[in-house]
């Protein structure tokens, strides 16, 4: 089981390229198969990953990376299937992960809904209603609340005090934030995530 995801910036038009493309380079560079990722069209992406337990990790960190210094918002449609790679490119790839990521991403915008999943198991309906909910609070991070979910993705060990320092705030003020951003709460549902889809063996809810 492999993972695709197929995403594009919101509002792309009202923001230079310099104010996102790095960013979305860097994020997907740590999770996607080496060189296994696209940048098309300016605002759009594809890339493979082959952890798909890791998908979720990917894109909130996409989304709290892109809301830290331009309030930009993404879509990314998560598929979850087969890839088969042609001559080590992900534009010219074929397999059910892809037809998956494609097709959902171009339901999106009529669900008004920025981040689902399809591994074609019914376990899907659950975890889109779980992540509609987990938009509810995602949606309204501030720049000071993506910075820090920005912070514990790309440093999950972090004490309080050390992402203060980062942050450029004392302790109390890194606690808050993380509050605020309902730090917490996006854990549980990336634990959900990766226990139920961690492989595509079962898609049981035990």
């Amino acid at each position: 089981m492999e993972v695709v995801l197929a995403g594009d910036i919101i509002g792309s038009q009202k923001n230079q390229p310099i104010a996102y493309l790095k960013t979305i380079e860097e994020v997907l560079k740590r999770y996607s198969s080496p060189n296994r990722f696209l940048i098309y069209r300016g605002d759009s992406f594809l890339a493979w990953m082959d952890r798909p337990e890791l998908a979720l990790d990917c894109v909130i960190e996409l989304k709290a990376a892109l809301k830290r210094t331009a309030l930009l918002e993404v879509r990314i449609a998560i598929g979850l299937g087969s890839v088969t790679m042609i001559d080590n490119d992900i534009a010219k790839s074929t397999g059910t992960a892809l037809t998956k990521s494609e097709e959902l991403q171009d339901i999106l915008k009529s669900k008004k809904q920025e981040i689902m999943i399809d591994s074609g198991r019914h376990l899907d309906v659950y975890m889109n209603s779980l992540l509609k909910m987990a938009l509810l609070f995602m949606n309204e991070w501030t720049e000071n609340a993506a910075a820090t979910v920005y912070e514990m993705f790309k440093t999950p060990h972090i004490t309080q005090a050390e992402l203060g320092k980062k942050l450029g705030v004392q302790q109390a003020t890194a606690s808050r934030r993380l509050n605020r951003a309902h730090w917490q709460e996006t854990q549980e549902v990336l634990s959900v995530f990766k226990h139920y889809y961690k492989d595509g063996s079962d898609g049981s809810i035990d």
